[in-house]
């Protein structure tokens, strides 16, 4: 799309809402603080406005990255009860109708999930005339509605898909595949478009393995299945912990983990049971993100857990893919991560919670190196192609442009 040259000169006033402590290590972070990033490298003054909960208390307040200002100051309490959905709701209204009067955005970004601090900035955006784009990410809902198990829970988190659709359907609506894009449109909404997730090619790229491997305290004989990003959740480890297992008997496979979550507990105590404190490795929280490409680029497959939506495409697979590194989910058959994979033959697939196949599907990558070789680079070429981060801003920047 053409623009005037004032129209391209003009500097902007943007807020991203996201529903989390800012910066965390997870796919939301990793795609609005890229985009906040690209925005302010053009001259926009960019604030991120994010969360804070009773057990994170630590994150609450004012930082500054690089220019941009992060504002964590919405008190969320993280519960999925409609009590509590009702209580983050009307906190995440009166912390944004404060914040929008008193910094005057010429634009919002609501990034959603979450739906209980979504909905807030979007009312308080409403109340203040203040324009505003949402962002998409994930069918929040439906899981949502598949996770409680009350029947008034899920009556209530029906009617919240409901009404959200509605208030969606005044705003134009980004979103991050098409399946969420045609899953949206069905529910009613008109102006959708497609800004889907990728890798930074320039920073997520393939680095000198051995050297690598050294620094970690790595062998060169070690075939080694990286995972990064949220440990928990509707992320299971059980599996692959298993699978780990049974080949471990007979080859030397390690499991090497960055990332953060509620379940890391639980995954090294479930790890040493099996008997394999040697064989999985856990490095913590990284946010350096050349640090991350490092350390994914030690790896000889990146390993996704599994999905809560048969229609995402999540961040770890672009940033495996940016490493040169194969890929091995457990997904069901008919999900869109199964498509892509088989149709661009950059990796293997399991059923969901099906160790013995997802064992099997490992050592086939592992036993073949010419497959393994061949689908990292396929992997390489498909992200430079069509899911490099850095062209994909330029979109946003252009949509940013046209909507403001």
């Amino acid at each position: 799309m053409a623009f005037s040259n004032a129209a391209r000169n003009q500097k902007l006033k943007i807020l991203f809402a996201l529903g989390s402590p800012n910066p965390f290590p997870g796919a939301g972070w990793t795609r609005i603080g890229f985009f906040a990033k690209n925005l302010s490298n053009n001259g926009h003054k960019i604030e991120v406005l994010g969360t804070y909960s009773y057990n994170l208390f630590h994150k609450r307040g004012i930082k500054k990255i690089c220019n941009i200002n992060i504002f964590n100051l919405i008190l969320n309490i993280g519960f999925m009860h409609p009590i509590f959905f009702i209580f983050n709701t009307l906190s995440s209204l009166m912390c944004t109708s404060f914040f929008l009067v008193s910094r005057k955005p010429d634009l919002t970004i609501v990034s959603i999930p979450t739906g209980d601090v979504g909905l807030g900035v979007l009312m308080s955006c409403k109340i203040t005339r203040t324009k505003c784009i949402v962002d998409y990410r994930d069918e929040w809902e439906d899981q949502t509605i598949h996770m409680v198990n009350s029947k008034l829970g899920k009556y209530f988190y029906c009617n919240v898909k409901r009404f959200l659709s509605c208030v969606y359907a005044h705003h134009l609506v980004t979103t991050v595949t098409p399946t969420f894009v045609d899953s949206l449109k069905c529910r009613g909404l008109v102006d959708v478009r497609l800004v889907p997730n990728g890798a930074d090619v320039t920073v997520f790229k393939q680095y000198n393995k051995k050297i690598i491997r050294r620094k970690l305290g790595l062998n060169d004989n070690d075939f080694i299945v990286v995972y990064n990003g949220l440990i928990g959740g509707y992320y299971k480890f059980d599996t692959i912990l298993t699978a780990i297992k049974k080949l471990s008997q007979t080859k030397n496979v390690k499991l090497l983990m960055i990332g953060d979550g509620p379940d890391v507990p639980l995954v090294l105590t479930l790890s040493k049971n099996l008997g394999l404190h040697e064989n999985v490795l856990y490095l913590g929280i990284k946010h350096d993100k050349k640090e991350i490409a490092e350390i994914l680029s030690a790896g000889d497959v990146g390993f996704i857990p599994g999905l809560y939506t048969k229609g995402q495409l999540p961040v770890k697979l672009f940033e495996y893919s940016a490493c040169g590194l194969p890929v091995v989910a457990n997904v069901s058959s008919d999900s869109l991560l199964t498509k892509l994979i088989k149709e661009y033959e950059v990796g293997v697939t399991a059923p969901p919670m099906d160790e013995e196949k997802l064992a099997e599907a490992i050592n086939y990558i592992y036993e073949n190196k010419s497959f393994r070789e061949a689908a990292g680079k396929r992997a390489r070429l498909l992200i430079e192609e069509k899911f490099d981060r850095n062209k994909i801003a330029v979109e946003f920047l252009n949509l940013v442009r046209e909507f403001a």
